[in-house]
């Protein structure tokens, strides 16, 4: 759902990306800058400390934001860049949600699974037909995921209102992954398997 910002977004991130561009950061290095930027927002996410967490946290972010950008700016996009941010995308969602273990584990190991189910429904059906990336069902998409889980974050590891958007997250992924089991079935059934 707010995946669908992508394009009126498209200025903001080509013009983010200049500096990284005329500085020749290859995009593959933007992208793996967000695992150590997740990795320590989890860290201080778990230790108490919301703000510092939340300032790490959309600096992974931002990385994600950026990468795509600077690849397509420098001539780089490659599958394997694509392959590797996803790779990417699911371990800063789930080290993320593991600064929560300590105060909602039950919230963040099952926004661990499901945000990983989310994305696996796409992938696994690419193993069984040839598909593409383009008209899935959207809700519960990465971008959904990461609003809510920025904001828990901000909010910090101990408030009522991050335990509550933790269960929120739960339920978007669920239902996005519903709908995406029953998309993958629909596809296979037109392949006639």
């Amino acid at each position: 759902m707010i995946s669908q910002l992508r394009e009126p977004t498209r200025p903001l991130r080509v013009a983010l990306a200049q500096p990284l561009v005329r500085l020749g950061v290859h995009p593959n290095w933007i992208t793996l800058a967000a695992i150590p930027l997740s990795t320590a927002a989890a860290l201080v996410l778990a230790r108490g400390c919301g703000k510092w967490a939340l300032f790490l946290a959309l600096a992974a972010a931002a990385m994600d934001f950026l990468d795509g950008e600077v690849a397509r700016q420098q001539g780089r996009a490659t599958a394997f860049g694509n392959y590797l941010e996803a790779l990417v995308d699911r371990w800063v969602d789930g080290v993320l949600l593991l600064g929560f273990f300590p105060t909602f584990p039950l919230a963040a190991g099952l926004g661990i699974i499901l945000s990983s189910l989310v994305s696996y429904t796409k992938a696994r059906l690419g193993l069984v037909i040839s598909t593409d990336n383009g008209d899935w069902p959207g809700v519960g998409d990465r971008s959904d995921r990461m609003l809510l889980l920025l904001c828990a974050v901000g909010l910090g590891p101990t408030s009522p209102w991050s335990g509550m958007l933790l269960w929120v997250l739960v339920v978007v992924s669920l239902i996005g992954c519903l709908q995406r089991v029953q998309h993958a079935r629909r596809q296979i059934e037109q392949a006639g398997l």
